[in-house]
């Protein structure tokens, strides 16, 4: 069992999968690799999408694809968001829209040129109204001005974090990833696939990456964090 909690395989909503079927390209190949769930988290950027305009769109998308999805060998889908940074987001009068199947879990997108003292206070501020931020691809700011004191913070305050599959076939985050992954940095591993040629799935490559790197008890934690998370973001509907 392995959730990806970080895609763009929703259709004809953002830079991602371009039309269904490449969404259901994807989904067979993120099946094909052991993955038995995905989170669909479109992008949203408060600074150029209407929310309610947004939401209904996802949704429309979302019920698109389950439909077209019925009786294939794929993953089982959840709607959430990549919901990036705006200034006194932590002050929103809501955010569950853009939460990950509705739970408290925010995947939020820092501003990569803003790894400062405010972005840590608007983090801590959405703790405390009961929200789980999950920092995505953290690997990626790690040539940006704040970054060491954005990764102390990160670690000080147990903030959780995502890295991509992708980046294991990078030479560029080498070193960043074995430093996050060395200091126990790393929460869960994300695929953040875009597409089926230049950002794919790749988390069994990924994940045998790991393995052959930094153990396999690594490889196993990175497993049993994915789905505790995927636990987490179904209560509701356990519940029932």
């Amino acid at each position: 069992m392995f959730l990806d909690i970080h895609s763009h395989i929703l259709h004809n909503i953002d830079d991602g999968a371009k039309d269904l079927n490449t969404s259901i390209a994807l989904l067979e190949s993120a099946y094909a690799q052991g993955v038995t769930d995905v989170i669909l988290t479109p992008h949203f950027y408060a600074q150029i999408h209407s929310l309610e305009e947004r939401k209904v769109e996802a949704e429309i998308r979302f019920h698109e694809l389950k439909n077209a999805i019925k009786g294939k060998a794929v993953p089982n889908i959840y709607l959430g968001n990549e919901l990036f940074y705006f200034k006194g987001i932590s002050r929103a009068s809501t955010l569950e829209p853009f939460t990950l199947n509705d739970s408290p879990y925010l995947l939020f997108e820092p501003d990569h040129s803003l790894l400062n003292k405010a972005l840590m206070e608007e983090i801590l501020h959405l703790k405390e109204r009961g929200y789980i931020p999950i920092i995505p691809h953290i690997e990626r700011y790690s040539k940006e001005k704040g970054y060491r004191a954005f990764v102390k913070f990160v670690k000080a305050n147990g903030i959780l974090t995502q890295v991509n599959a992708t980046s294991f076939f990078s030479k560029y985050y080498n070193r960043p990833l074995r430093k996050l992954l060395k200091s126990n940095l790393v929460t869960f591993l994300g695929s953040d696939a875009h597409s089926l040629e230049t950002r794919p799935v790749l988390i069994k490559g990924a994940l045998e990456k790991i393995a052959s790197l930094y153990g396999e008890d690594t490889k196993q934690k990175l497993i049993d964090n994915s789905e505790w998370l995927l636990s987490q973001i179904t209560k509701k509907e356990l519940e029932v």
